[in-house]
């Protein structure tokens, strides 16, 4: 019999309805096991975030351990105090929980130095030979090795701790006040040097300056210690430390993120509304933004007075005398004893850097103390005074027993370069004013007044590419309370000074502010460098695995 057309049309609808049914159990079953797998991801991901945090947690425990004291290194994994999670290094038996971590756990192994198998605590000179490293860029280093456990994941970090350094800090003053040196007079200066030497928890402003050291020998009841505050657009990208206290001004920026470190020595706050630091003379307040992570009662870190232990090291051709001028060109440097690099016939050396990276610029004889106000420059001194400026690609740290001055751009080119500025007093920034002449009828000059306004070859808008440490005074801008703005100067690198030094005024003289830290300070330094005599130890870098 012959099939109708509808009933054809039935058994194909049939046919499709199975394999439609079919499809659409089998894309279910994928579905449901799909989802089943992504459960087991996530479950996954989350525990190894979880042994993850835990591995952080116990490299912040040993931080604290070492903070609290600073030996604790040296005790290797066999004497520290129990309960702890300190390992020989491949074992993870000694482990300690994460507060409130629901189970994780974590264990910390003590990582020998390269070369040895194991931390010896029998004496400091065991753990030092065993446990710090003693060549290449992370001399003086240790390592610790911090593994998290959480459920069937775990995860590692190795930390490695080096001394605190003033190349760790874009800003760093032991002193939040003006320099002595700033405050004119001798007699002054004096006092300064006596009242302003403390900080603001040594009640540095509660006391006018003494005019000489006999304390009931007293200045007018007005002058009192200079407060500098950090005020609204002052941004320090990068670490701060201070030994003082900072004194604030509606809201200055502090760091770029939570790896940035803001210290401050001070109790308990570590900062002060300007209108709240005694005799003032400013009513201003507000709140610091903190961009980084803050630490109060952090150690004091002090230079050494003198950075004499470079003249001990300098090459005997590189140890100069009096005043020169360094020009630098790539890995070449010029030094001339004449008023510039090019001045003809006075010219000392043209050449390749120092094996060793340093070169000394010494005094001869150096009286009467520097002052930032009526500067001039004389074509020659027996100060040990250098002038810098150039393009580097090396790597060289000049060192002066007087002052270094920055006469233009110093700017760093390439990956490798690095440059270290250290002077006894002052690192300056070159900032010449106008001069009227007087004459006689044959004329001979009988008298040079110094005007407050600019010279024509003042340098606008500087960078200064450089880790600076002025040891016993301040990195500051010569006449910065004269002339029109000079634009900004720009530092990348680390400053670090005795006192604050200034580089302008509100009034509009002298420079803006753009401190940036240049982050390979943490590794890589510059030649032989100077440390601080007291140090804590900080996190140099961490990684993962």
């Amino acid at each position: 019999m012959p099939v109708s057309r509808s009933e054809n049309e039935a058994g194909f609808t049939m046919i499709m309805t199975t394999i439609g049914l079919s499809l659409i159990a089998v894309l279910v079953l994928a579905a449901v096991t799909a989802v089943r797998g992504d459960i087991g991801l996530t479950g996954h991901d989350y525990m190894q975030k979880r042994a993850y945090e835990a591995a952080k947690a116990g490299i912040n425990e040993y931080a604290y351990n070492l903070h609290i004291d600073n030996g604790y290194w040296a005790k290797c994994a066999d004497k520290a105090t129990k309960p702890h999670a300190l390992n020989p290094p491949g074992k993870t038996d000694n482990r300690r929980p994460v507060p409130g971590g629901g189970g994780a756990t974590y264990a910390i192994e003590i990582l020998p130095a390269t070369g040895q198998k194991e931390c010896d605590s029998s004496n400091i000179s065991t753990a030092t030979i065993t446990m710090l490293e003693s060549l290449g860029e992370m001399k003086g280093s240790f390592r610790i090795r911090s593994t998290g456990f959480a459920g069937k994941a775990q995860a590692s970090v190795t930390a490695t701790f080096k001394p605190a350094s003033f190349l760790d800090y874009v800003y760093f003053t032991q002193l939040e006040t003006s320099d002595p040196n700033t405050y004119g007079d001798k007699e002054t200066i004096k006092g300064a040097a006596i009242q302003c030497s403390k900080t603001l928890a040594e009640k540095r402003n509660d006391e006018v300056i003494p005019y000489s050291n006999d304390p009931d020998t007293l200045q007018n009841d007005s002058e009192y210690c200079r407060v500098i505050s950090f005020v609204q657009g002052d941004f320090l990208n990068g670490p701060v430390h201070t030994n003082d206290a900072f004194v604030i001004c509606k809201e200055p920026v502090f760091g770029r993120g939570p790896a940035d470190s803001i210290e401050v020595s001070s109790p308990p706050l570590g900062w002060y509304e300007t209108e709240d630091v005694p005799n003032s003379f400013s009513g201003c307040n507000g709140k610091p933004v903190i961009k980084g992570t803050y630490r109060t009662n952090a150690p004091v870190l002090v230079p050494p007075t003198t950075n004499a232990e470079l003249e001990k090291i300098v090459e005997p051709s590189f140890h100069y005398q009096g005043q020169v001028h360094i020009c630098l060109s790539g890995e070449t440097m010029t030094v001339n004893s004449g008023v510039s690099c090019t001045a003809e016939g006075t010219e000392v050396y043209k050449g390749s850097f120092p094996e060793n990276g340093v070169v000394y610029i010494k005094s001869i004889s150096c009286s009467g103390a520097y002052t930032p106000f009526a500067v001039t420059y004389p074509a020659s001194s027996e100060c040990g005074n250098v002038y810098v400026h150039g393009s580097y690609s090396g790597q060289l740290t000049i060192a002066a027993s007087n002052d270094i001055i920055l006469d233009g751009d110093l700017v760093s080119d390439g990956d490798e370069a690095i440059l270290g500025l250290i002077a006894n007093n002052f690192i300056r920034i070159y900032h010449p004013m106008t001069i009227t002449v007087e004459k006689d009828a044959e004329g001979k000059v009988i008298k040079e007044t110094v005007n407050c306004a600019n010279a024509e070859d003042v340098v606008k808008d500087i960078d200064v590419h450089a880790a600076l440490l002025a040891i016993n005074h301040s990195f500051i801008v010569d006449n910065y309370t004269c002339g029109s703005s000079l634009g900004t100067l720009t530092v990348k690198g680390a400053i670090s000074q005795k006192y604050r030094g200034a580089v302008g005024t509100t009034g509009g003289t002298g420079y803006l502010k753009s401190y940036n830290y240049d982050d390979r300070l943490h590794t890589i330094t510059p030649p032989s460098f100077i440390e601080p005599v007291k140090s804590d130890w900080v996190i140099g870098r961490e990684t993962v695995g």
